[in-house]
């Protein structure tokens, strides 16, 4: 087919590791955790199957074969899509360049992503069975601020005692450390949005008694590894994080969990998506709405109910004698499937 653009016919000789290398070398501004991501991705998924083919010869077909290939191989959805979009990119960048004149990836199919996520969340007093299993206050204040204040396990590792207000009851979260190739590497946080995250008083208090114990400099971390230095994350899962989940009754959870934990705490004394959104960092309200949709279908049911009651406010001095009132308990979900 002639798209009307004239591509040098020697150009796309150059094999797709060949041109993926000088496309990484191009990418400014990714994260070195980012950067690494991709690079395993093209290492272990796409140079194996495509890295001696020239950029020309890439097919539509063999790409579609590829991505069926990874699904049957059994890896997830979302990671086939990973591995779909770095080739995309790379695919992409060589029509920016002149190399071919259209990405054969576009139009490939993918394997369906589910709409949602099953995520785990902890009640209160599942929170304070886990603080009361861990071994120190250090850690206990750890378990708090993650399941109150949201944040993401990188984010608390890099917190400083200079980003905490315990009067205002605050973090500045402006920093996350993530691993690369087995070291910590301190940088903006995920979304590269700096946020200020709210504590109820009890946490802000439980963070203040561990803060005692801590070197007052504003650039020590809050928490630290026993021998010092910042936390890791798998040390820290086998020596404290695992036997407390394990003596709380709470087997399998992840700090993670507790991410979406404060999403729900929240959620249950009425904070609506904007106040979620903030606090946990997400880039839109719609982003946290789609994780957490569930969350707020009650809203609705409210929302019903005092429309209601407000019609009905309205209109009881004349309501007809050919009303029908329903009962004011819905039935279970039981009795709505007959059982």
């Amino acid at each position: 087919m002639d798209f009307g653009i004239w591509v040098d016919p020697e150009s796309g000789n150059v094999t797709l590791e060949e041109w993926s290398a000088i496309w990484m070398s191009g990418r400014v501004g990714l994260t070195e955790k980012t950067r690494a991501g991709y690079q395993g991705i093209l290492n272990s998924r796409v140079l194996p199957s495509f890295g001696a083919v020239p950029v020309k010869k890439m097919s539509r077909a063999a790409i579609a074969s590829w991505v069926s290939d990874m699904s049957e191989e059994g890896l997830s959805s979302s990671r086939v899509r990973n591995c779909f979009n770095v080739l995309g990119a790379c695919l992409d960048a060589a029509v920016n360049e002149g190399l071919i004149g259209r990405n054969p990836a576009r139009g490939v199919e993918l394997p369906t992503q589910s709409a949602q996520t099953d995520h785990r969340y902890l009640t209160a007093q599942q929170v304070d069975d886990l603080a009361s299993a861990v071994p120190t206050q250090a850690d206990r204040s750890l378990i708090f601020v993650l399941a109150y204040g949201g944040l993401r396990w990188g984010e608390a590792v890099a917190l400083r005692r200079g980003r905490v207000d315990i009067l205002r009851r605050q973090l500045s979260i402006t920093e996350a450390a993530t691993q690369v190739s087995g070291r910590l590497v301190f940088g903006e946080p995920k979304t590269h949005r700096r946020r200020l995250v709210h504590l109820p008083r009890f946490v802000a208090e439980e963070l203040a008694q561990h803060l005692r114990s801590r070197p007052s400099d504003s650039d020590a971390l809050v928490w630290a590894a026993v021998k010092g230095g910042p936390l890791r994350y798998n040390q820290y899962r086998s020596r404290v994080w695992d036997p407390g989940v394990t003596e709380a009754g709470l087997d399998g959870l992840t700090p993670h969990a507790l991410r979406h934990t404060c999403a729900s705490l929240m959620r249950a004394q009425g904070a609506d998506v904007k106040a979620i959104q903030t606090q946990l960092g997400h880039r839109s309200p719609m982003i946290t709405l789609s994780i957490y949709t569930h969350l707020f279908e009650d809203a609705f049911d409210s929302v019903m109910d005092r429309l209601d009651a407000a019609h009905r406010d309205l209109v009881r001095p004349n309501s007809g004698p050919n009303v029908v009132e329903l009962p004011d308990q819905r039935p279970s979900q039981a009795s709505e499937q007959g059982v």
